[in-house]
Formats: C-alpha cells, structure tokens, sequence
C-alpha cells in the first residue's frame, strides 16, 4: 500500500510539475505569439455562441472550438465521445451511442446541449440512458463553454455548454454556384460505418442547402470482462455468504463484447435562405432518427416471475427507437449604423420509443419551440454590446413502464444583456446579466413559479502581445426541474427508484445560486503557448440524487435534496515547437486537468467526478503530411461518493497519420486509439462498473471538399 500512495504521488506531481512548467517556460522566452494548434488556427474563430463577434482569447471566460480537420477526426457515435478529451470535458457514458458530455464534474440537466445556438429540446438530460438528438456529423464547428453559460442561455447552461453549429442556414452568400463536402469513416472496436454528404447551390440572392447522414455500429469491442475487478471482487465476496452462491458462480460473466450496444443512425435536412445587403434569411427542415440499444438492462419482475415458474427465459434486450423532427428559422437585418437584429427559432417535435424485444415499453414526448432576439448595437465610443429576448417553451410526457416523470409544461422567459468596454489598449472589460422567469405545470402536483438573476463581470488584461491574463466572476441562480420535483417511481435503465422533493413531501426546492471565478493565464512566442486556467464555483442548495439504504422491487431508492457544494480545479496545457526546418516541423503538447467535488455540508465527495488527467502528445507535419502519438493518463477515482465504487487508473495511447491532398481537396487519416487495449472505465458513466470504454481500435476516415 505504501508503495502504490509513492506512485500514485509522483504520478500527481508529474501533472502539477506540468502546469508549473507550462508557465515557467513561457516567461522564459518572450517573442511574438503564435496563434495556431496543431496546425490550426483555432484560436481566430469567431465564437456564435457570444452576442459579439470575439475570438477565444478575447472571451474572459474559457471557450474552446473544435471545427476543421480535427473535429473530422473526432468523429463518434455521440457528441459526448466526440469531445471527451477535451480539457475539463469527459462524458457521461452509457454505451458509445448515449454519451453526453461531462464539464468540469457538471452533466445532465446542468449541461446545455444546442444546435446553431437554441436548443436541443430532447430527453437526453433527463437519463444518462437517453441519447441526444444533436449529432456531430455535419457540423462545421463545435463550442464549448466552460463554467456556468447561465447568463446567456439560461439555468439549464449552469455547468457549461456544447454548441453545435451547421452551415444549412447561410449567413453570407455563396461564394460559388455549387460545392459540398463528402465525409466518410470507420472504427473497428464498435464496428461504425459512417457517410455524409451535403451540398450548396444557388445564387447570390438565394441558396439551398441539402444534407445527408447515416451511421451503423455493432456491439462494443473490449478486452476483458464487461463488469470490472472491483464489482466482481464485491459479488465473490457476497456469494461468499449466499447459500446460493455456487449457483450463481456459474453464470456467464460477458467477456470481450458489451451486448446490446449496436445502433443505427441517419438524418439530413433541407434548407433555403434568401440574401441582400442588409441581413439574411433562412429556414431549415431536419430530420433525426436513431435505433440503439441500452446496454446493462435488467427486468427484476420478470426475472422473479420465471423463476416461480422454473421456466428457462432469456432476458428481452431493450432498444430506443429516437425519432426527431425540427423546424428552423434564422434572420438578421443591420440597420446601418444602429446595429444589427438577429433572430432564431427552432420547433421541435420529439419522441423516443423504449422497446423490450418487440414490445413498447415507455414513449418519451418532447414538443416544444425556443425563440431569440439579439440586437447587436454599434460601438458608443469604447462600449459594444447586445440585448436579447429568449422564450422557452417544452412540453414533456412519458407514457408507460419507466414513465417516472409526470407529464409537465416549462415555460422560460429571460432578457438579457452583454456589454464590452474597452478603456485602453490594455484592458478589455466584459459584463453580462441575465432575469429569468420559469414556470412549470404538472397535474395534480403543485405549480412552480419563480424569477432567477444573475450577473457576471469580466476583465482582460494583455500587456504585450506575449500574455495575457483574463478574470471572471459570474453570480448566477438555477432553478429546480420537473424531473427533481417531480419524479416517483423505478429509472430502470439506471437501475433505481427516484423520488422528487414535492413526492418526498419536501416541496419545492430552492433555487440553486452559484458564486463562480475563473482565472486564465494565457502566454506565448514563437516557440512556446500556453494557458492555465483555475476555477472556483461554490454553489448554495446544490440540488443532489441521493442514494438511501431502501430497496424497491430490488432496485434502491435515490431522492433529490439539497445541499452546500464546492467544485474546483484546473485546465493546463503548452505546446513547445521542437524543430522547425524545411524537413518538418515538430511540436509537443503537454496538458492536465482536474476537478475536486465536495458536499460542504456532510464533508463528502459528489458523486461521478472525473479523476486527475495529464498526458504528453508528439505532432510531426511536412507539407499536407501530419503524424501524431499521444499518451492520456487517467488516476485512480477513490474520493468518491456514498455507495460508489472506486476506478482503477488507466491509460489511453493513440497514434494517427494523416494527409491534406490540394487538388482534389481531399484529407484522409488513420488513426488508432487505445492502442494497448486497455480496461478503461469513466468514472462519469453510471456504467462504468458494468460497461468498459472500447478497447483496441483502428479508425479510417475521408473528407472531400468540391
């Protein structure tokens, strides 16, 4: 035991050596900065999901992009495997296809998941089981918000949030009567066969806009047992003391494949948008389907009821059928010099079907719309800014076995506003506020009815082009939802009993107000970038599912309440240029993340929180030629919650090679990930003790722009 806490300690300081040195190194040296990574200029892109047309490091709160090659390369059967190596990001999951991201120890209904800014209006924050309905295959970019993004898409964004963002609706006109993008991939430990294709055409005053997706995956590929070491030891132990112990030792354990877990994926839509001088106008029509599987599904009733009759039965897998159907409308008018008037709505009709066998068991409806108006005013002397309007609308129903929510109506009404100042050359001043009345109506249970406020102010100081440093306060409340209000009866895909606050008798629960700082050092010359960001968010009436020691129908009982919680950490990385000749040019990148959770109240863990990640990454490219190998070191998760089994360390090596063609513009690339097969369970994913990230797998893709 002394030898593995020495371990585990230089492991830590190999990580917090690394953010030390990513700062030492940079004041080291002090030349102009660069503004690329790995080749790209992620940093220059312009970030929608701000009222103002600002670039990462003009932004005092952390935002990154993925868009280009790289989001090319990342492409998964779900937007939370697809960003779960981002810094501060993980995921949340449940087999490859139910995968939501994880920020900063923040998921479910604390995460905002949008499409082109609004959003996604589906059930997937509702149950970890639940996929979303927002898919990165044909997206031109992806942003995500670190940290509370409360004051400008609402209490739903109250951890952070993920914006996808397509080009269907077009913001400028076509730069050339015809183009579009062939996109095509692979991935030998799930099995995904992926192809997209979309295209453009039209005029200067018109375009159209046509897309097509569709995605198949088998059953996951991994190297051992499905459930982990831990969770086996634990049930040896129990059998132990079972009198029926041998008899249930001689179950299969699953080995080398998680079952259940293959899916099929496809969507596209159709858009129009009319240009002119002073804005556009557009509308989208888009489809979504997608069938999979849910892995770890158990039936206690059926199972007791075969027993009774000593009758032999295989378990029925259980399927979701996700069906979604959306309407978009995007415009903006400038107004010379008064500014300009953006406008976005989407209608939203949703519905996934759960299926025991061939059977309906739940059906899950979501219909609703989400409106917003910005106006963008132009500059007063040194101040810039935007007001907005945003409405919400969603109605929910659940019908059938697992219908543990009520059917209910939300209703969100918010105004809004962003302001920039810039005193001097020096400093940038960013300040943002947001009112906030939400409403929800459920029969026969009490009305909720209640305003939320909350204010953030910013500052950014950039001395010399080689650093800079950037400082944000956000004060910002969240309101309870219907499912912690109102949930009673058995969440069998995560196999437990939940009960609300109003079913508990507790009523309605406070709002949740949270005190959060973000700090980001950022630095650079021509051999060296850096950044570090430290945050701090300390949350009062933390709402909280809570395990208890009842059982129903084998299934143990959660409750939500509330409590006191602190969330803190770090995001570190740098990237130093090694060689740069005309042979090539060479860069490593090094990076870390943690984040601690902490119930203030009772003095324990949150639950589900991400353990300290660090790696080390080599990146070679020659002319249109790029080869890269990365090592990702997960630590072991023991700070955790009551009830909660601890993770084993582990570590992710990948290797990739690509290459950009220029006539045809073509960029194809192989890439292998977990390259030594590794048992690797997130600790985010409710599953990770029954259901392993992939093993072993190689991943061919192409895309062809014309």
């Amino acid at each position: 035991m002394k030898l593995m806490n020495i371990a585990m300690g230089r492991r830590t300081a190999i990580a917090y050596l690394a953010v030390g040195l990513t700062g030492h190194a940079a004041i080291a040296t002090a030349d102009d900065s660069g503004d690329t990574h790995d080749g790209h200029e992620v940093d220059e892109i312009i970030v929608e999901g701000v009222p103002l047309d600002r670039t990462i490091k003009e932004l005092a709160q952390p935002t990154s992009v993925i868009s280009g090659d790289e989001l090319t390369k990342r492409q998964a059967a779900s937007i939370g495997e697809a960003l779960a190596h981002e810094l501060g990001v993980s995921s949340s999951y449940f087999g490859p296809v139910s995968s939501r991201p994880v920020i900063r120890g923040q998921y479910g209904e604390r995460v905002r998941v949008l499409s082109n800014s609004l959003d996604s209006m589906d059930a997937s924050a509702l149950s970890e089981d639940h996929a979303a309905s927002v898919d990165s295959m044909l997206a031109e970019r992806v942003e995500i918000v670190r940290g509370p993004a409360t004051l400008l898409y609402g209490s739903g964004a109250a951890g952070g949030l993920v914006n996808v963002i397509d080009n269907r609706i077009l913001h400028n006109s076509l730069e050339q009567p015809f183009g579009g993008r062939v996109t095509l991939g692979t991935d030998s430990a799930t099995g995904r066969q992926a192809a997209a294709g979309e295209v453009a055409f039209g005029t200067e005053l018109i375009g159209f806009h046509l897309d097509y997706f569709r995605r198949d995956t088998d059953d996951v590929e991994i190297p051992g047992f499905a459930e982990s070491a831990r969770l086996r030891a634990l049930e040896e132990a129990e059998e132990e003391g079972d009198e029926h112990g041998d008899e249930h030792g001689e179950e299969e354990e699953a080995f080398g494949i998680v079952e259940n877990t293959a899916s099929e994926a496809q969507g596209g839509a159709a858009a129009m948008t009319f240009t002119g001088e002073n804005g556009y106008i557009g509308v989208s029509l888009s489809q979504y389907d997608n069938l999979y599987g849910i892995p770890g599904h158990h039936h206690h009733e059926e199972e007791e009821e075969e027993e009774m009759d000593g009758d032999e039965h295989e378990e029925e897998a259980v399927r979701v059928d996700l069906d979604q159907s959306r309407f978009d409308l995007q415009g903006e008018y400038r107004f010379g010099d008064l500014g300009k008037l953006q406008l976005k709505f989407a209608r939203n009709d949703y519905q996934h079907t759960e299926l025991e066998g061939d059977e309906i068991g739940t059906v899950f409806n979501s219909d609703g719309t989400d409106a917003r108006l910005e106006f963008q005013h132009q500059p007063f002397g040194s101040l810039e800014g935007a007001v907005g309007l945003q409405h919400k609308d969603v109605d929910f129903a659940a019908i059938g076995d697992e219908a543990f929510v009520p059917h209910s109506s939300t209703k969100q009404t918010s105004l809004f506003v962003f302001e920039e100042w810039m005193p001097g050359d020096l400093w940038t001043l960013q300040g943002s506020a947001r009112f906030e009345s939400q409403s929800i109506d459920a029969p026969g249970l009490p009305k909720y009815d209640d305003n939320a406020f909350g204010a953030s102010v910013g500052v950014i100081w950039a001395p010399g082009d080689d650093y800079s440093i950037a400082l944000n306060y956000a004060l910002t409340q969240r309101h309870p939802n219907a499912t912690e209000l109102f949930a009673d009866g058995a969440h069998v895909a995560a196999q437990r009993i939940e009960r609300g606050s109003v079913v508990l008798g507790d009523g309605i629960l406070d709002k949740e107000t949270s005190s959060n700082i973000d700090l980001t050092l950022r630095g650079g010359n021509t051999r060296i970038e850096w950044a570090v960001t430290a945050f701090l968010n300390d949350i009062d009436d933390y709402i909280l599912l809570e395990p208890t020691d009842l059982l129903e129908d084998e299934l143990q009982v959660f409750e939500y309440t509330q409590t006191d919680a602190r969330l803190y950490g770090f995001e570190a990385e740098a990237r130093i240029e090694l060689l740069e000749t005309s042979a090539g040019h060479l860069h490593t990148r090094l990076f870390s993340d943690l984040v601690n959770g902490e119930d203030e109240v009772t003095g324990n863990y949150l639950p589900r929180i991400p353990p300290l990640r660090y790696g080390i990454g080599l990146h070679f490219t020659r002319n249109g030629f790029q080869a890269a190998a990365e090592a990702r070191f997960h630590e072991k998760q023991d700070k955790t919650a009551s009830n909660e089994i601890a993770t084993d360390a582990y570590t992710l090596v990948s290797a990739e090679l690509s290459y950009m063609f220029d006539d045809p513009d073509v960029f194809v690339f192989l890439r292998g990930t977990n390259l030594t097969d590794e048992d690797a369970r997130q600790h985010t994913s409710p599953l990770k003790d029954t259901v392993p990230l992939p093993g072993r797998s190689l991943q061919l893709g192409l895309r062809y722009n014309f």
